[in-house]
C-alpha cells in the first residue's frame, strides 16, 4: 500500500525532475498505474468498491426486510422490527436457514443506508417564544418514594427556566402552572409552544388543524397569547424545554430529594435552582440569562391586574347525604344546601362549592380515590334533628372535637343517663354554628379544668372570658376635664355636659389627678354619656 511518503517521490521525480512514468515505475518497482494514480491523487486515496458487496444468504430476502424497514417509518417508535424480529419473522414466515447475527448485520447496514432526518439551526427575538411541557421525577417524600408532575417552561431566547411540582398532571395543575410562570417571568411571551398534550388539545386534525380545551382557550384568551403545537410525535420541535425537563431530572433532582411537601419544600427547591441557573452565561453569549431576561421582558405581553383563576369548574348537585363529588372524592357542603344544583371549582390545592352564586363550602383538595373530606360543623344542624345518629355519623368518627370534648361527653352521659346527658353535648356542640372551633375547644377545655360540666358553663366562659379591658373615656380633647394642677376644678363643667349630645360608643383613657373617670364614673354618684344620676351639689363648689 502506497504511503503519503511513496507518493511524494513519485510525483516528484515526474512533476519536477521531469521522468516519464514508465522509468519512474521501473526506478521505484511499482506498476505504471500505481505511478498514474499516485499523480492523480496527492494523498492515498483508500480502498473503494466498484459494486455492493454480495450476500449470498441474505440477498433472497432483501426485498421482503427493505419492505419491513420501510413500514417502520410509520409506525409508533417503541414497535418497530428490530433485528432480532426481523430474523424470527424471516425464520418463521419465509423458511430462512441463516443464523441471527447475520440478520442482525444485514438490517444495521440497511438503516445506516436510511436518509438521517436534518434540522434547521434556530434563532429567537426576545419574548418571541416560550416552551411548555410536562416531565416527570422520583422523589422520598416523608419516608416513602413517589412520582411527581413537573410543569416546565423556558424562554427560546433567554432560555430563563421554570419548574414546579404537581401531585398529578390535571387541567388544574396546568392552568395553575401557567399562572405562576408567569409570574416567575414577570411576564407573557407572546407565543407558547405544545406538543399535543390533552389538557390544551382534545383532537389533533390535519395539518395544523388543532381542536382546543374550552378551558385553556380561557386562559389564552385572558393572557392574549398565541399558540404553536408540534406535529404528532415530534418533540424535537420544542427541543428547548425538553432540555429543562432532562435538567430538572438529572441535576434538580439528583440525588433523590428527601421531602415533607410537594407544594412546600420541593417547590421552593425547584424555585430556588431556577433562579440560581440565571446566573449562567450560556456558549456565544457574553450576558447571563437572567440578564437576557431583564431585556426579554421589555417584549413581553403584559400581566393583567389580576392573575386568571386557575381551575376546573363542573355543574353538579348536593346528594342528600350534604354530599358533593369532585375527581372521584366526596366534599360536604352545610344541611341547608341538601339537593340543590351547585358549582364546584377544583383548585390544585383546594376545592370551593357555590349555589346561587354564594360560597358556601371550601375544603383542602384530597388526591387519594374515594375519600370523604368531611366540615363536621356542616352536619350540626341535621345531628340536632337526628340525635342517634352521633356515634355513627362519619362526619363525627374518629377525635374530630379533640379530648376536651370527649371528656365533657363523658361525664355529662354519666351525670345525666338516659339520653339527657348526650342531647346536652348536642347543644354544646351547635356552639360551633356560631362560634369559631378553636374558641369553643378552649372555652369547653376551661370548662372541664374547673369540673363545670354543662351547657351553661361553656357559653358562660365563651361570653365572658377572657375578661375584656373596660373602655375609659377620651377626655383628650376637654382640657377643662382632664387632670390640672391639684385636681380641683369646679363642677359647673360637668353640669354643662347634660346640655351636649349623647357621646359615642368609642371610649377611651383618661385619667383625672383626683382618681380615675371610667365611662363617666364619679366618686359621688355615676356619670353615663353626659347624664349625672345622681345630683350633684350646687354649681361652684369643688369636688377634691
Amino acid at each position: 500500500m502506497l504511503t503519503v511518503d511513496h507518493i511524494e517521490i513519485i510525483r516528484r521525480k515526474v512533476l519536477l525532475d521531469g521522468d516519464s512514468q514508465r522509468e519512474v515505475a521501473k526506478e521505484l518497482g511499482h506498476s505504471r498505474k500505481t505511478v498514474a494514480k499516485a499523480l492523480e491523487h496527492p494523498s492515498p486515496p483508500g480502498y473503494r468498491t466498484k459494486a455492493a458487496r454480495k450476500s449470498p444468504v441474505m440477498d433472497p430476502f432483501r426485498a421482503i426486510v427493505e419492505a419491513w424497514i420501510e413500514s417502520d417509518k410509520t409506525a409508533p417508535r417503541k414497535q418497530r422490527h428490530t433485528g432480532r424480529r426481523v430474523f424470527e419473522r424471516l425464520r418463521d414466515e419465509h423458511q430462512f436457514k441463516g443464523c441471527e447475527g447475520t440478520v442482525r448485520r444485514f438490517v444495521a447496514r440497511l438503516k445506516a443506508q436510511q436518509p438521517k432526518e436534518a434540522f434547521m439551526p434556530l434563532a429567537f427575538d426576545p419574548g418571541e417564544e416560550g416552551q411548555v411541557d410536562w416531565g416527570e421525577a422520583k422523589v422520598v417524600q416523608n419516608g416513602t418514594e413517589r412520582t411527581v408532575q413537573l410543569f416546565c417552561v423556558r424562554l427560546s431566547h433567554s432560555k430563563a427556566s421554570f419548574a414546579y411540582p404537581y401531585e398529578r398532571a390535571t387541567m388544574e395543575a396546568f392552568l395553575d402552572g401557567h399562572v405562576r410562570a408567569f409570574a416567575f417571568f414577570g411576564g407573557v411571551a407572546r407565543r407558547l409552544a405544545y406538543d399535543n398534550l390533552k389538557s390544551a388539545v382534545i383532537q389533533v386534525g390535519k395539518g395544523r388543524s388543532r381542536q382546543l380545551n374550552e378551558r385553556f382557550k380561557q386562559l389564552r384568551s385572558f393572557y392574549l397569547f398565541e399558540t404553536r403545537f408540534c406535529n404528532v410525535a415530534k418533540g424535537n420541535e420544542k427541543g428547548d424545554v425538553e432540555n429543562q425537563v432532562k435538567r430538572c431530572q438529572r441535576t434538580y433532582l439528583t440525588p433523590l430529594p428527601v421531602v415533607t411537601s410537594i407544594a412546600g419544600d420541593l417547590a421552593e427547591k425547584l424555585e430556588a435552582d431556577c433562579r440560581r441557573d440565571l446566573l449562567n452565561v450560556d456558549d456565544r453569549q457574553t450576558l447571563s440569562r437572567g440578564q437576557l431576561l431583564e431585556k426579554e421582558r421589555a417584549a413581553f405581553l403584559p400581566l393583567p391586574a389580576a392573575p386568571f383563576l386557575a381551575c376546573r369548574e363542573e355543574a353538579t348537585r348536593v346528594s342528600k347525604q350534604l354530599l358533593v363529588r369532585f375527581d372521584g372524592n366526596d366534599y360536604s357542603v352545610p344541611t341547608e344546601q341538601a339537593h340543590r344544583a351547585c358549582v364546584v371549582r377544583g383548585f390544585v390545592d383546594r376545592v370551593e362549592i357555590e349555589v346561587n352564586h354564594e360560597p358556601v363550602a371550601a375544603h383542602r383538595r384530597s388526591y387519594e380515590d374515594g375519600s370523604f373530606v368531611l366540615d363536621p360543623v356542616h352536619y350540626l344542624k341535621l345531628l340536632e334533628r337526628k340525635p342517634g345518629s352521633l356515634d355513627n355519623a362519619r362526619p363525627f368518627k374518629g377525635d374530630k372535637w379533640g379530648q376536651e370534648l370527649g371528656a365533657m361527653r363523658k361525664e355529662l352521659e354519666y351525670r345525666q343517663p338516659g339520653g339527657a346527658g348526650t342531647k346536652q353535648f348536642i347543644g354544646i356542640l351547635q356552639l360551633a354554628l356560631t362560634h369559631p372551633v378553636e374558641d369553643l375547644k378552649r372555652a369547653v377545655g376551661v370548662c372541664v379544668s374547673r369540673r363545670a360540666y354543662g351547657l351553661a358553663a361553656v357559653v358562660n366562659v365563651l361570653g365572658n372570658e377572657p375578661r375584656r379591658e373596660s373602655p375609659r373615656l377620651d377626655l383628650s380633647e376637654r382640657q377643662e376635664l382632664s387632670g390640672v394642677g391639684d385636681g380641683v376644678r369646679s363642677l359647673s363643667a360637668y353640669d354643662q355636659l347634660a346640655l351636649e349630645p349623647a357621646c359615642g360608643p368609642t371610649v377611651e383613657s383618661a385619667e383625672l389627678a383626683c382618681g380615675e373617670l371610667a365611662c363617666g364614673e364619679l366618686a359621688c354618684g355615676e356619670l353615663a354619656c353626659g347624664e349625672l344620676v345622681e345630683p350633684v351639689e350646687q354649681a361652684g363648689e369643688v369636688l377634691s
